[in-house]
């Protein structure tokens, strides 16, 4: 089987895992199958072993794979199967959280946005509503709110977004598969980058916690679909 060869960058884990979850989803790896060694999905992806180590790790918490020492990574399922978990911390925890930070990025960006901050928003806007590929509008939906967050000031906000979208990529990315969230998503991320253009920071915010209500509801939605 092929494997798709892709070159090292920060991310790399998330982009093996991506392509390797694909595969499974796919069949082209189906449940009691053996995956590559790590040496050869290593030399495949023109990464890292730990890099390679890290992305199987993620994809036996996600409940795709299992590890059998001396034996290798063998596949179990074609879907998620347990609820993601990074630590102690469920998506429904940072769910919430994020409304405590990206609430108030939204307000600050209003109020402090530079003229290119709205050039790098805008941007990333317009990539957001051509991508059609779901992987893609989900790392660009991803760029735009760490850009609200890095435009809002405060480097610890743009940290802490950073941080809470790794923990949600797997929801997210599902959610952003479903046809009918791409539109209202669009609308969305319109009505916050329209606010912070025009320094409204009241409307920012309203956007934004209308938009994290929809992402939300549409996860939930996933959620539910999956434990069926």
């Amino acid at each position: 089987m092929k494997l798709h060869v892709i070159p090292p960058r920060r991310g790399a884990v998330a982009d093996v895992q991506a392509k390797l979850q694909a595969q499974i989803v796919a069949g082209e790896y189906r449940p009691s199958d053996r995956l590559p060694s790590e040496s050869d999905l290593a030399k495949a992806f023109g990464v890292s072993r730990p890099v390679i180590r890290e992305a199987l790790m993620h994809l036996q918490a996600l409940g795709f794979t299992t590890s059998q020492t001396g034996i290798g990574t063998f596949v179990v399922s074609n879907r998620v199967r347990v609820p993601l978990l990074v630590g102690r911390y469920s998506p429904a925890h940072v769910r919430e959280v994020r409304r405590y930070i990206e609430v108030p990025a939204a307000r600050l960006s209003a109020q402090r946005r530079s003229d290119r901050d709205v050039g790098e928003l805008a941007g990333i806007l317009a990539r957001m509503e051509d991508a059609d590929d779901p992987s893609k509008r989900y790392l660009l939906d991803a760029s735009f709110h760490i850009a609200i967050a890095r435009s809002s000031g405060n480097p610890l906000m743009v940290r802490l977004v950073e941080d809470l979208r790794d923990v949600l990529e797997q929801n997210s990315l599902a959610a952003a598969r479903a046809p009918y969230r791409r539109r209202e998503a669009s609308d969305e991320h319109r009505a916050i980058y329209d606010a912070i253009v025009d320094r409204d920071s009241d409307a920012a915010a309203a956007a934004m916690e209308a938009h994290l209500t929809a992402a939300e509801h549409s996860i939930a939605a996933w959620e539910r679909k999956e434990a069926q």
